[in-house]
């Protein structure tokens, strides 16, 4: 159905000739019950209002009688009421339940308002009714049931949005807009989910576009899209208040289960008929959920973790490595979520050749770490607030003005190459907009203060400030004799006196290196630097858009543009300062068109063919072009699609200047000006790869000095993307939605390592006298993604609908070396086209995929068994995946999972408010969305919510 929640309640206030009179009535469902919130307008106009709580409207005008209104409402059906001289004031309208919508309006596909089925692109809209129907949390935790979503939970308030493979839980080719503000962080590239996102009770719909979005939307919209628009105070009036508890962390043996809270309040009142006011409030707080997966790391930095059986011609690649979960017994343990322990990353002592223990001659062994929850030293307790302000004032000619603070704060845990903690986040963002009928002017700033400490480098710092690694290794020695037994009791002599978790010591030594900035050293404390980063960033937008389609009878034309300017502002801790000690700016413009005609043929078929061209353009970058041509055919019920689409992803500050703190050192950036600074011009660095054919006698000296790094420009990367899709909906009761892709990524901008020979000699490299950088450059590999998925709804009778989605999608690749030529595997067959998953593949270097092949979701659902008792089921499984993470946490296949959520809600129309008992998770089968991430149990809820009280 059409939902106009964002509505323009009375139309000009201009003066009239015309006399003007008030049409007033009551709209009720087929129980009589009053139903608030409906959409009532006239007929060709934007004149309209909503429905009070008692489910009256009044709504003065200057047109003539008679006129026709459309009164809507989401979950209801549509309906046109003649309104005459004898019935303007006493209007009577009944809506009929409908549980398949069939004319819903979006905003976010082409940037006008549209009917969704004749999109061009695959779009999903969830509103109201979809977030009281959905066992899901929060309305932002809902799109866990969208089809092709994969929602990557990184603590119980911080989840990543990904769509269409390359799953990522920093995913920087995602855009997500908050009332047309980017979410994302300034200076780190990503967003932060829902934690600075708008309050719950003021959310009035979330527009999901799946795929290539650049051509409207400009950089980083390369696989998908997410809008969430607030509600509008002066069609959205009154006091609203929701109280939510529950529990989670239920089974946890000596911490759960645990107890969370969530309250909010929204008010909203028109102060006058042309100014109104709201205001919203929102606190939740608990305990995360735990990372506490203790098992032994699977890395392919173990030995042997890659193990090849066979014959040329039918050879086999496997993973080797079998973990071993006791570090009692075993040299080289290293824990998921242990810290300081980790092979490659500080953690880990190699003995010599010559070393006095036989036993322990060339063997490695890891040091004991600290758990996450040891490390925070916070029980794991979270906590969000989440506000925002707004004033909206009508001006003549159906023109809004507006004025907003977004706030939002809170800790969470990132992870990107380490788990990263954020003990205070904190953001506001400050927007003023104008929009009318036909454009918007929209100008606002993000400013934010984001201060964190990485895990993994304290855990290392605590146990190198307690001893050094090579006396602890000293010490292991002394003890260890050449069997399993010996190295619980090595292990015991050499943590002798070790900082105890939770200690004194323990937290001094903590706090030492968490108040202490990555560039700084400890005081006192010579070679010893601190832990913390911080990204201060800031971001200035100003955006426009004009629709000419009143100028133009030909054709719908809008153009649009926009400016950005980031100032960064991270001392260094995550990205590099200009050779004057000075921060980086980034500026960045860009500007669009777009032109579509719906076009009748005969009476039942239409034609609406639509192009878009944006252009962009980053000062460090070249620019970028980003056509889309897209068409739908519209055949009765029946609406077939089919686009071609462009986008790219401007690299992230980092990416562009280097500087991140990793096990490798500091990264270096992509720019040239970045390579000359870390000297990667004066003195030659050659490619991981390379190194390794060379120290195997399989490149000459001429050869590799042939290939040795010659830094350029790093360059945007690039998306194309066929599809085509079929929409209906066919006699109100069966809804298709599908999908098929097909998508080509090319210039992949990854980290890699290269060498650098201190002495500008090869035999350094013999040595290991040389030093690591790690580079960020395009890649050279075709990658390529094919999918397809499809939603179904159905309406079964007596209110239940069935309804499910199912999205199938794998990436393959065409690797290529340095110079372009195509990889071989170790059987010397041409890696082309082939999955990423592949051992084969993986075997020659990490491509990030990290997406599972197929997921689905079932759901079967019923608004009103009762006139005042809901209730809905949902179900939900992902399969397996192969999943990498980062330079040291790992390479694994993750097990599938499933979940099983409901929820059961009951009206109390006296008191206006919902009861809801809801879960997710419901037997409580723990699982993680990602390697290293917190570990996913059950969440059960029960919550009130009163709605548009006063």
């Amino acid at each position: 159905m059409k939902k106009l929640s964002i509505l323009f309640i009375l139309a000009l206030t201009t003066v009239s000739a015309r006399a003007q009179l008030t049409i007033e009535g009551i709209v009720t469902d087929e129980s009589e019950q009053p139903l608030a919130g409906v959409a009532v307008i006239i007929r060709g106009t934007k004149i309209g209002t909503i429905t009070q709580p008692d489910g009256r409207f009044v709504l003065p005008t200057t047109e003539s009688l008679p006129i026709t209104l459309s009164v809507s409402f989401i979950g209801y059906r549509r309906q046109d009421v003649a309104v005459r001289g004898n019935n303007f004031r006493s209007l009577s309208v009944k809506l009929m339940a409908e549980t398949i919508t069939t004319d819903e309006t979006i905003v976010a596909a082409s940037r006008v308002i549209e009917d969704s089925r004749e999109a061009s692109v695959t779009v999903q809209k969830f509103g109201p009714e979809q977030f009281r129907q959905s066992p899901a949390f929060t309305p932002f935790d809902g799109l866990q049931n969208a089809t092709g979503v994969d929602l990557m939970t990184q603590s119980i308030l911080f989840k990543s949005v990904n769509l269409r493979g390359f799953g990522s839980t920093t995913n920087y080719r995602f855009l997500q807009l908050t009332d047309g503000m980017d979410n994302r962080s300034p200076g780190l590239g990503f967003g932060f989910g829902n934690v600075a996102g708008l309050p719950d009770l003021d959310v009035e719909r979330i527009e999901l576009v799946a795929g290539a979005s650049s051509a409207l939307y400009g950089p980083d919209a390369m696989q998908g899209l997410l809008t969430t628009t607030s509600k509008n105070p002066f069609t959205h009036q009154g006091l609203s208040a929701q109280v939510k508890t529950g529990m989670n962390n239920v089974g946890k043996a000596g911490f759960g289960p645990n107890a969370f809270g969530d309250v909010a309040i929204r008010y909203a009142r028109e102060l006058t008929d042309r100014l109104a006011i709201k205001l919203n409030i929102q606190h939740v707080s608990g305990t995360d959920f735990v990372a506490d997966d203790y098992t032994d790391r699977s890395t392919r930095e173990r030995s042997n973790f890659f193990v090849t059986s066979g014959f040329r011609g039918n050879i086999a690649t496997m993973i080797g490595f079998i973990p071993d979960t006791n570090p009692a017994g075993n040299l080289q343990y290293d824990g998921v979520n242990t810290y300081g322990d980790d092979i490659n990353n500080g953690g880990a002592y190699t003995f010599p050749a010559n070393y006095a223990n036989a036993s322990l001659q060339n063997k490695l062994v890891t040091r004991t770490g600290y758990t996450e929850l040891a490390l925070l030293g916070n029980n794991g307790k979270v906590f969000n607030n989440r506000a925002n302000v707004a004033l909206h004032y009508k001006l003549p000619g159906n023109t809004e003005a507006s004025f907003g603070w977004y706030y939002g704060n809170g800790n969470l845990i990132s992870t990107g190459n380490s788990r990263q903690y954020f003990p205070d986040y904190r953001r506001s963002q400050f927007k003023a907009e104008l929009r009318g009928d036909n454009f918007f002017l929209r100008a606002y700033t993000t400013q934010q203060k984001a201060e964190g400490w990485s895990i993994g480098q304290t855990a290392v710092a605590i146990n190198n400030d307690w001893k050094p690694l090579n006396q602890w290794a000293t010490e292991f020695g002394q003890v260890y004799i050449d069997n399993k037994v010996s190295v619980g009791l090595a292990r015991n002599e050499a943590d002798r006196g070790r900082y105890l978790p939770g200690s004194a010591a323990f937290m001094a030594a903590r706090d030492r290196f968490t108040s202490t900035y990555n560039t700084d050293s400890l005081p006192g404390r010579s070679g010893q630097v601190g832990t913390r980063f911080r990204d201060n960033s800031a971001l200035w937008h100003y955006e426009g858009m004009y629709n000419l389609s009143s100028l133009l009878d030909v054709a719908e034309v809008i153009v649009g543009g926009s400016v950005r300017h980031y100032a960064l502002n991270t001392g260094g801790t995550l990205v590099s300062r200009q050779p004057n000690g000075s921060e980086y700016t980034i500026d960045e413009y860009g500007a669009y068109m777009q032109v579509s005609k719906k076009l009748k043929i005969g009476s039942t078929l239409a034609v609406k063919p639509t192009l878009a061209l944006r252009y962009d353009k980053n000062q460090y970058l070249q620019g970028s072009f980003t056509p889309r041509l897209s068409a739908v055919v519209i055949a009765g019920v029946h609406n077939i699609r089919a686009s071609w689409q462009s986008a790219f992803r401007n690299p992230t500050p980092g990416e562009l200047f280097g500087g991140a703190l990793t096990s490798e050192g500091r990264e270096v950036g992509g720019l040239r000006l970045a390579a000359t600074s870390a000297d990667g011009i004066s003195k030659p660095v050659y490619q991981e790869a390379d190194v390794t054919d060379f120290l195997a006698n399989k490149l000459t000296e001429t050869q590799l000095l042939g290939r040795a790094y010659k830094p350029g420009n790093i360059t945007p990367e690039k998306l194309e993307t066929w599809e085509v899709g079929y929409k209906a909906v066919i006699q109100n009761k069966l809804s298709v939605d599908a999908f098929y892709f097909h998508s080509k990524y090319t210039d992949l901008i990854r980290v890699q390592r290269f060498y650098q020979p201190l002495n500008d000699e090869l035999d350094d490299l013999q040595r290991n006298d040389n030093r690591i950088l790690a580079i960020h450059t395009n890649s050279r590999n075709d990658v390529f993604v094919n999918g397809f998925g499809v939603a179904l709804g159905y309406t079964i009778g007596r209110g239940y609908t069935l309804s499910g989605n199912y999205t199938y999608q794998v990436g393959t690749v065409t690797l290529r070396d340095a110079q372009g030529a195509i990889v071989n595997d170790n059987a010397g067959f041409p890696i082309s086209q082939r999955k990423m998953s592949n051992p084969e593949v993986v075997q020659k270097g990490r491509n990030y995929f990290n997406s599972p092949e197929s997921r689905y979701s079932l759901s079967l659902h019923n608004a009103r068994l009762t006139d005042r008792l809901g209730a809905a089921v949902t179900y939900r499984w992902t399969s397996q995946m192969w999943y990498e993470q980062g330079v040291t946490a790992g390479d694994v296949w993750l097990p599938s999972w499933s979940s099983l959520d409901a929820q059961v809600s009951y009206r109390l129309p006296a008191y206006k408010s919902v009861l809801k008992l809801g879960g997710t998770n419901l037997t409580n089968r723990y699982y993680a969305q990602g390697y290293g991430l917190a570990q996913v149990g059950g969440m059960y809820y029960v919550s009130v919510t009163f709605d548009e009280l006063f």
